[in-house]
């Protein structure tokens, strides 16, 4: 103890602050009391001990480190309690430096913490971690789960738990349970709901702003912005200003403000140094003509809320990271030809940037949010940006972005401007909390961050194709391959489909790679077999599942008797369950044939949707979700342009099948 006692004394030397002497003193005096239950422990007769064999203390001691190290995670067993294990360990392994430092125990013990096991993290997609822990369990578990649910140990949104509640209610068996199905459901409605709401309030900022350029032609309300602005500058009384605000803005103030400021102010927003400011926003002529910042902002075409949803548009359609877009420059849009156009952006990376692009279609139809485009939304930011770029700092002036106006703008070491600029993320990320809000009634929020990482992980799960994450991703290293791998939550690596999802999605980057086996230290002779091996499999699979498919899907062996209710030998009957079943093939073929099935099964499945009440069309909503990635993917990408023709033109000659499916009797197709 006089060693401890030492050590301890030239441990709390060290220390700066109160509060971590006695946050210290608790984890050595744990530890203390550790030892004193362990009396007969080896390490005792190590202890002033001449002599002895230096290996055999060093082991008994690493030993000791390794019971008290259990003991912590015995007392702190539970995943959220990981920082408090880690915690615990703080002040023992300061301790132990100091006692290896008067020489009481060997040099060289160590005491490891845990690591938080990699997964999909908050934010990295529309869910939440406690929603992907929530759902890994039988249909008996989850039932008693929900029925007690406590808001106070595990967080779920409305939405989240109402989807949980109403699987549950629409499945009999504890076998028709699958929580892939849910996460899929999950993640294509919000993303749907996000697009939505991005779209219907984008092409209402535009209409906005070309409202706006219809009142700047008006001249009545020409008229009364003129004579706004001599009111504004006039000498008279209050009583008497007021009535000539009445007689100029009643009934259309809103119209007459808009146009006095693209008039008067360049159709830029009043600076609050501006003598006029107080007067345009003085709080009570707001609330009598009912006008406010954030409406004269959109009209403007300056709206911060409205630059984000443009900014989530962009990312939803061509799933970029955020700092992507947040970067675009205002020629990084490039009309390919009369069908097409591609927008680049430049990639981060540790080593320098990346270039990267997507080719999208032209829009042909009338403008609406359905028909809203890309290239709609940049070139609409681009004439946003008119009204105030000069005064835009030289730095910013290129980006496609900008913020109206930001305080204190550095331009060197000493000198600051007012000045519009380059948006931050933090304004994205606060912005897009209220898109989130607006687009599920106030159910859930999220991060911009969470549409790549949904779009990849909803990818994933319904194509069960490593290429389509690759292509959806634009990945090209094994490093981001495996980082995009092992970030699904650790909960799932015990479902046996994802694993097997899992273990392919790696093995498809890695065949790629000159070198692979040298660089990572493996045999690669082994290897190289290995490789061979899986490319031919992955060949023959190929081959044999051409005539085995349903809807796009193909089956590994449709008389297997997978599928409880069907048996072996038996051609399986269970067609709305094949985008979970496990004999579903990794591998969706790329043939004019496949797509048109595609094509037809999805036309059936829309018509159903629509058809059908909610409860009825329930056991079909994972097959929505998966035709209308296909298509969509297919219609997209203009190098399948020519395939999706094909296709489209033979779904439509040939017969569909498919409407055989569904019974007269449950709805007339």
């Amino acid at each position: 103890m006089l060693d401890v006692a030492k050590a301890w004394r030239l441990l709390n030397a060290t220390f700066n602050v109160e509060t971590t002497e006695i946050t210290y003193f608790q984890h050595i005096s744990r530890w203390l009391k550790f030892l004193a239950d362990r009396p007969n422990h080896a390490v005792w007769s190590y202890i002033e001990q001449d002599g002895c064999s230096l290996q055999e203390e060093f082991l008994a001691w690493q030993n000791l480190l390794t019971e008290y190290r259990n003991d912590i995670l015995d007392f702190f067993p539970r995943v959220e309690q990981l920082k408090t294990r880690n915690n615990k360990l703080m002040g023992v392994r300061k301790l132990l430096e100091y006692l290896a430092y008067t020489k009481t125990i060997p040099h060289g013990l160590v005491l490891n913490g845990w690591k938080d096991a990699q997964r999909l993290g908050q934010s990295t997609t529309f869910l939440s971690n406690d929603f992907y822990r929530f759902i890994n369990r039988s249909k008996q578990d989850l039932q008693k789960l929900v029925d007690s649910f406590d808001d106070n140990d595990i967080s779920l949104d409305e939405d989240a738990l109402s989807l949980i509640k109403d699987t549950l209610e629409h499945t009999e068996e504890d076998f028709d349970f699958n929580p892939i199905s849910l996460v899929i459901s999950s993640l294509q409605d919000r993303k749907l709901q996000l697009k939505e709401q991005a779209a219907d309030d984008y092409v209402s900022y535009i209409e906005a702003t070309n409202q706006a350029n219809e009142w700047t032609n008006d001249f009545k309300i020409s008229t009364r912005a003129d004579e706004f602005h001599k009111v504004m500058l006039s000498s008279d009384n209050a009583h008497t200003k007021m009535r000539l605000y009445d007689e100029v803005l009643g009934g259309c103030a809103i119209s007459v403000l808009v146009n006095y400021l693209i008039r008067y102010n360049e159709g830029r927003l009043l600076l609050n140094e501006d003598p006029r400011y107080g007067l345009f926003w003085n709080p009570e002529r707001m609330n009598r003509y009912d006008y406010n910042r954030d409406l004269i902002r959109s009209y403007l075409g300056c709206s911060n809320y409205a630059m984000v949803c443009a900014f989530a548009f962009i990312m939803l359609e061509t799933n970029a990271n955020t700092t992507s877009i947040q970067g675009l420059k205002e020629d990084d849009l490039i009309d390919h030809d009369t069908n097409y156009f591609i927008l680049n952006w430049t990639k981060r990376r540790q080593r320098g940037n990346e270039a990267k692009y997507r080719k999208l279609p032209m829009r042909v139809d009338e403008l609406t949010p359905q028909t809203l485009t890309v290239r709609d939304v940049f070139l609409h930011q681009m004439e946003c940006r008119k009204k105030f770029l000069n005064a835009v700092i030289q730095r910013d002036r290129r980006f496609l972005f900008l913020q109206w106006h930001k305080n204190h703008v550095k331009i060197s070491v000493n000198e600051r401007i007012y000045a519009p600029t380059k948006p931050t993320l933090e304004l994205f990320n606060r912005n897009f909390k209220i898109l989130c809000k607006k687009a599920s009634d106030g159910t859930w929020v999220t991060t911009p961050k969470a549409i790549r990482g949904s779009t990849l992980l909803l990818t994933g799960l319904v194509t069960r194709d490593a290429t389509a994450v690759m292509i959806e991703g634009q990945h090209t290293s094994l490093e981001m391959g495996k980082r995009y791998t092992y970030h699904y939550p650790e909960v799932w690596l015990q479902d046996k489909e994802i694993r097997l999802f899992l273990n392919w999605y790696q093995a498809l980057f890695t065949v790629d790679i000159e070198s692979f086996a040298e660089k990572i230290g493996i045999d690669s002779i082994l290897y190289n077999e290995n490789k061979e091996l899986a490319l031919e499999q992955r060949q023959t699979e190929a081959r044999n599942a051409i005539n085995q498919q349903f809807g796009g899907i193909h089956c590994i062996d449709p008389t297997a008797g997978a599928q409880p209710g069907t048996k072996v030998g038996s051609v399986c009957n269970k067609v709305d369950r094949c985008p979970t079943c496990k004999q579903r093939r990794g591998i969706f073929v790329s043939s004019t044939n496949n797509l048109a099935n595609v094509i037809q099964w999805h036309d059936v499945l829309v018509q159903l949707k629509q058809t059908l009440s909610d409860n009825d069309f329930y056991k079909w909503r994972v097959w929505h979700v998966f035709t209308t990635l296909i298509v969509d993917t297919f219609s997209k990408d203009p190098t399948h342009a020519r395939l999706m023709r094909g296709a489209q033109e033979k779904a439509e000659l040939t017969q569909n099948s498919y409407l055989s499916l569904i019974p007269v009797a449950e709805v007339n197709i």
